[in-house]
């Protein structure tokens, strides 16, 4: 019989997209830095738009919200030990 869970686990999905997500937000802002013209930056654009997509067309919203809501208290958290 096979095994009823999903493989990989949702949560694993939408941890994988918020990793994502941020090293290219970091890239971007590396490149804003360097002065790189926005022109180069569409394809990071539009791969941060079909993640966005991507999180609601695989039913991940409620573990992405979660994950969001956890990574903002600890930034939250980290600031105010600063």
């Amino acid at each position: 019989m096979p095994d009823a869970t999903r493989y990989p686990h949702p949560q694993d999905v939408a941890n994988l997209i918020l990793y994502l997500q941020t090293e290219l937000a970091l890239f971007e802002q590396w490149a804003a830095q360097e002065g790189i013209p926005s022109a180069a930056l569409r394809p990071i654009e539009r791969s941060q738009e079909a993640l966005r997509r991507a999180v609601d067309q695989l039913e991940l919203r409620e573990w992405y919200r979660e994950l969001t809501y956890g990574f903002r208290d600890q930034l939250g958290r980290l600031e105010e030990w600063l």
